[in-house]
């Protein structure tokens, strides 16, 4: 189970979700277990390259420094077949593997918002 540091968009009153992985590229991420609420995640390590600079203040809401384990994941809507699956690359959830911490990151600059998974592998 993880603390919700930053929260996440639209749960904004959920305080501690868990993160249950699928395999090496998937994720969910258990929002509200008592009426099922989920939101599918794909893990950054399944992206060849995406830099992101993330802002002092949610570093420190986060309790991130160099010596933090974190994880990146992005959320993203499963579609048939999966190559036509929709990936939201704007605001990623971060973790604090150490501390069992979490937030998502709202990438204010960003000029890239969504790809699908098919992009994605180009």
């Amino acid at each position: 189970m993880y603390d919700v540091k930053v929260p996440i968009l639209g749960f904004d009153k959920i305080k501690n979700m868990n993160i249950k992985k699928l395999d090496n590229d998937f994720s969910i991420l258990e929002i509200d277990s008592e009426d099922g609420t989920n939101m599918h995640l794909l893990s950054s390590n399944s992206i060849k390259s995406f830099d992101i600079d993330i802002n002092e203040d949610f570093l420190k809401k986060m309790s991130i420094d160099e010596d933090t384990k974190i994880s990146f994941y992005f959320s993203i809507v499963i579609n048939n077949p999966i190559s036509n699956s929709v990936v939201n690359l704007t605001a990623p959830i971060v973790v604090n593997e150490d501390k069992k911490l979490l937030g998502q990151y709202v990438i204010k600059d960003s000029n890239c918002l969504f790809t699908t998974m098919a992009e994605l592998n180009t």
